[in-house]
């Protein structure tokens, strides 16, 4: 019995012995074209395979994209919704902006109105500086140059002026309508008074005019002036009420 490598020496012996000199060109020929095709075979798999991998890659950076994409998309939709919210109550503030600014206008008319009343029901005191007040005011609500907040502060200024007045105590020389020269007194709302400067005689205004002090209540006011101007040390003021003016 034959071994294997008997045989296949058998059988290569046999191959060259059968075969030509041409005949074995030919066969090597064919060995170098078949392993070359099988090399680049082999390189065509291997690039099949890179080109596979970077698919793969490329798909995976896709998805990837995508999954961003889609979270920026949700992100977007939130903020823009958002932002719809935020100009439609802005849209809202607007109007009632729009709406205040239309009742704005004739709320000061009255505002104007009232303090003007006020003005001239009350003492009659400081009247020139008080009317000029009011005056700058119908001329400020009228202007174009100044906005409606800016004219709504001047007149609450003027307002808290005029209330002002009800908790104050004040003293200053001025003239009377016959033109004598005196000095005169405010106590807040309570009492509006005057008092020569020699001191020998005083007013307390009532109604709608001047009243005259008795003799006895002189002191009083001109101790009430002293404090009011600052040179007498502050005290309980001891003045005339209306019933006891004479």
């Amino acid at each position: 019995m034959f071994t294997k490598t008997a045989v296949s020496v058998l059988a290569a012996w046999v191959l060259q012995v059968a075969a030509t000199p041409s005949d074995l060109n030919e066969i090597h020929r064919a060995d170098r074209q078949g392993l070359k095709a099988s090399q680049q075979a082999q390189q065509a798999i291997e690039k099949l395979d890179d080109e596979q991998q970077s698919l793969i890659q490329e798909s995976r950076q896709l998805k990837h994209e995508i999954q961003l994409a889609s979270h920026y998309q949700k992100q977007l939709q939130q903020q823009i919704g958002q932002l719809q919210s935020a100009l439609e109550e802005l849209g809202e503030q607007r109007r009632q902006l729009r709406q205040t600014r239309m009742q704005l206008a004739p709320m000061m008319d009255e505002m104007l109105l009232s303090l003007t009343q006020l003005v001239r029901a009350d003492l009659p005191f400081q009247q020139q500086e008080r009317q000029q007040r009011l005056d700058n005011l119908q001329l400020l609500l009228q202007s174009a140059e100044l906005n409606q907040g800016e004219k709504l502060t001047r007149l609450l200024d003027a307002y808290q002026v005029e209330l002002s007045y009800g908790y104050s105590v004040e003293s200053w020389q001025g003239k009377l309508g016959d033109g004598r020269l005196v000095n005169f007194l405010r106590a807040g709302r309570l009492g509006y008074f005057f008092l020569t400067l020699d001191g020998k005689a005083g007013g307390r205004w009532q109604g709608d005019n001047w009243q005259a002090l008795a003799p006895e209540q002189l002191g009083n006011v001109a101790a009430a002036i002293r404090v009011a101007s600052g040179d007498g040390i502050p005290a309980l003021l001891q003045l005339p009420l209306i019933a006891e003016a004479s």
